[in-house]
């Protein structure tokens, strides 16, 4: 991919670094004062996907990186044309919540130009390759749209798509999914086939709030912080842009299980067949039972439990820096798991990876209990093993130490479900120990 603008030469003492050159440094966008064009920027790929070798003997070099005079500050065949060089160094990969960012090899060419009227210019030209495998599938990319509404906005999907999905970690099939949704929505109200007007705030702004009819709040917040980073990936200047408005979508947990339910629940899954009669009671267990966060059980390995002299099973996974106590009533099911399982996953064993997309709610969408009865949730399971142990009057810094939380704050939402105390429980709780 590659991407020229030209910007008159400025020359100042005090202007902030663009590039770190000879030490493999960031390379970043100008200071916002500069006269810098509106275009859109090119970004790196994956350290995997752009071999600096290959790259730079394309480019006829075989340098490493850092600064690279273009045969010995020689001019450039072109018009008007005067010193060039190229720069091998380094872009920051921006990365997702909780991962750390790397950087991608990238080659810069810069070139700097003498127009009739005695100005410079330097026109800079950025040189990144993406891999085969998603290269293909951007070029393959095919939405539900009627096939003549898709080809006017097709072309420019794909370069924004091809631009921007290396540099903000997000899968190329999910970007061309809402960068597809957007252009269509953009094209339908009349603007302009341009993804500089696409990525604006306003724009997206308004797709977000008038473009997703229908869509659930979370589903509308996934769609906008993917545009945004993408935003964030192609405009390296302020625009004058209006600030985003805020939007929030409800965190809350879901309800418990009634009582009559989770017995059930409990008697449906053990009546199941082969595998899924051991993966759904490990769902249950680990959850209603131990009060495991999703990918807690998905990581939950048979070795992990321990059975006591007495009988109880705890939990004491080396990534589990908590206490966690199963409860009574699962205590037999889980140690009779843990001893199947061995040091294989208690919940869907023989994965090809440890946290495949959708492995917690696929099972269930799977295996569905007969009328009359709810879906299991991992969630749901949780939040009645939260709720039980509040109602049972256990210390709540307990609790939430025990569910993983950072404070009694995040029991706040669970109240709801605690049932009152009656009146004699509550009388003799206030009055205290007596001798």
């Amino acid at each position: 991919m590659r991407n020229a603008r030209s910007i008159p030469l400025r020359v100042q003492g005090d202007s902030k670094e663009v590039l770190k050159s000879g030490n493999g440094g960031d390379v970043g966008p100008a200071a916002s004062g500069d006269e810098v064009g509106d275009g859109l920027t090119v970004n790196p790929g994956p350290l995997s996907c752009l071999p600096q070798a290959s790259l730079l003997a394309g480019q006829g070099l075989d340098e490493s990186a850092g600064d690279v005079l273009d045969h010995g500050g020689g001019h450039v065949v072109d018009h008007c044309v005067g010193p060039g060089f190229r720069i091998a160094g380094k872009l920051e990969r921006r990365a997702t919540s909780g991962a750390s960012s790397d950087h991608a090899n990238a080659l810069l060419s810069v070139n700097v130009l003498l127009d009739p009227n005695g100005c410079l210019s330097s026109r800079y030209l950025w040189c990144v390759t993406l891999s085969p495998e998603v290269s293909t599938r951007i070029r393959d990319y095919r939405p539900k749209l009627p096939p003549e509404r898709w080809a006017r906005i097709a072309d420019q999907v794909r370069a924004t798509v091809a631009a921007a999905a290396p540099a903000t970690c997000y899968e190329a099939g999910h970007l061309l999914h809402v960068v597809g949704r957007l252009a269509a929505w953009a094209d339908s109200t009349g603007l302009p086939m341009d993804p500089a007007v696409w990525l604006r705030t306003e724009t997206i702004d308004a797709f977000v709030l008038s473009g997703c009819i229908g869509k659930a709040p979370d589903t509308l917040q996934t769609y906008r912080s993917w545009l945004r980073r993408t935003h964030e990936a192609l405009v390296w200047v302020q625009r004058g842009e209006a600030p985003p408005v805020r939007l929030s979508a409800p965190r809350g947990p879901q309800p418990p299980y009634q009582a009559v339910e989770l017995v059930r629940l409990r008697t449906w899954a053990e009546m199941l067949g082969g595998r899924a009669r051991l993966d759904g009671r490990a769902l249950m267990a680990l959850t209603a039972g131990c009060g495991l966060k999703p990918g807690e059980l998905c990581a939950a390995r048979g070795n992990d439990i321990r059975t006591t002299k007495c009988g109880m099973a705890l939990v004491e996974a080396p990534w589990l820096d908590r206490l966690v106590a199963c409860q009574a009533d699962w205590e037999d099911t889980l140690s009779e798991l843990a001893a199947i399982a061995g040091d294989d996953y208690l919940f869907r064993p023989h994965r090809k990876v440890a946290a495949a997309k959708n492995l917690v709610s696929s099972w269930p969408a799977r295996h569905r209990p007969p009328a009359g009865l709810p879906t299991l949730s991992a969630r749901r399971l949780r939040s009645t093993w939260i709720v039980k142990l509040l109602a049972l009057g256990i210390a709540p810094a307990l609790v939430a130490e025990s569910a993983g939380m950072a404070s009694t704050a995040g029991l706040a939402p669970y109240y709801q479900w605690v049932p009152p105390l009656d009146r004699e429980t509550a009388t003799r709780l206030l009055r205290g120990h007596c001798p």
